[in-house]
C-alpha cells in the first residue's frame, strides 16, 4: 500500500501579479494530473480567469468560478488615497457568455468595523484567521476564502476537491462552507506561493540575499527547472 507521494512546489521570490500566469499554468496541470474538475480564482479585475479560460479551452474539462472583493471595498493607493477594483465590463461579459459563475459577497475572515471606534468589532475571532494564514503569504487567506465562497453559494459543492489560486499561490484543497471551515476544510496541497513576502511584509529579495546568501541561494537551486518538474501523482480523493 502506497504511503506517500512525491509533488514539487515552486517558491516566487517576489509577491503579485507579476507571477499570475505561471501560477494559472500550475493550477491547471495540477487540475488535470489530479483530476480536479473546478478552478477557484480569487481575481480583483478578472485578468486570471480570462487568462485562465484562454489557456484551458482547447483542452477543457475543467470548471472555473471567479470570486471576487465584495461591492463598496476599497483599498489605498500609493499616496493614502482610497480606491476601488473592479471587474470590467468586457470581462463581466465574458464570464457570463461562458457561463463562469461570478461569486461577489463580503469575505468571510474579514472584520465588520463598528461605528463607534470604541464599542468593539464584529466577527473579530475570524479576522485572527487570517493574520495567521498570513504566514504562508498575504494570498493564502484569499485562496481559503474564495473555496468558501464559492461553496457558500453553491456554486461547487460541499465536499469536492478543487484548486483555487489568486496571482502568485495555489492550492489544491477540499471544500466545504464557512461554518464548517474548522471541521471539514482540508489543505491538500500547497502548489505554488511567494518565498519572498516584499507586499505583506515588505522584505527586500536583494538585502535577504546578501544577508542569508547561502539560504536564499540553496532554496534558488533547489527549484526545479522548467519541464523539469516532478510528476504529479494522482491524488485519492473522495468525491
Amino acid at each position: 500500500m502506497q504511503k506517500q507521494f512525491t509533488s514539487s512546489v515552486i517558491y516566487y521570490l517576489q509577491e503579485g501579479k507579476e507571477n499570475l500566469r505561471q501560477t494559472i499554468e500550475i493550477a491547471i496541470d495540477a487540475a488535470r494530473a489530479h483530476r480536479i474538475e473546478t478552478l477557484v480564482i480569487f481575481t480583483s479585475q478578472g485578468d486570471g480567469v480570462r487568462l485562465a479560460h484562454d489557456l484551458i479551452k482547447d483542452g477543457g474539462g475543467i470548471d472555473l468560478v471567479a470570486v471576487t472583493f465584495p461591492q463598496g471595498m476599497t483599498f489605498l493607493d500609493d499616496k493614502g488615497e482610497p480606491f476601488t477594483s473592479e471587474i470590467s465590463p468586457e470581462h463581466r461579459q465574458m464570464f457570463a457568455d461562458e457561463n463562469i459563475p461570478l461569486v461577489r459577497a463580503h469575505l468571510p475572515f474579514a472584520p465588520i468595523p463598528p461605528y463607534f471606534k470604541d464599542r468593539g468589532v464584529l466577527a473579530n475571532d475570524l479576522s485572527l484567521v487570517e493574520n495567521a494564514l498570513s504566514i504562508f503569504g498575504g494570498s493564502m487567506g484569499l485562496c481559503v476564502q474564495s473555496v468558501l465562497m464559492a461553496c457558500d453559494a453553491g456554486a461547487i459543492p460541499i465536499g469536492e476537491h478543487v484548486i483555487a489560486c489568486t496571482s502568485d499561490t495555489a492550492i489544491l484543497a477540499r471544500a466545504t462552507c464557512t461554518t464548517r471551515l474548522l471541521r471539514d476544510f482540508i489543505v491538500r496541497e500547497i502548489l505554488c506561493k511567494p518565498a519572498i513576502f516584499d507586499i505583506g511584509k515588505k522584505e527586500r529579495s536583494q538585502a535577504l540575499s546578501a544577508e542569508h546568501p547561502q539560504e536564499i541561494a540553496g532554496e534558488v537551486k533547489a527549484l526545479p527547472s522548467e519541464g523539469q518538474q516532478a510528476p504529479q501523482q494522482k491524488l485519492n480523493q473522495e468525491r
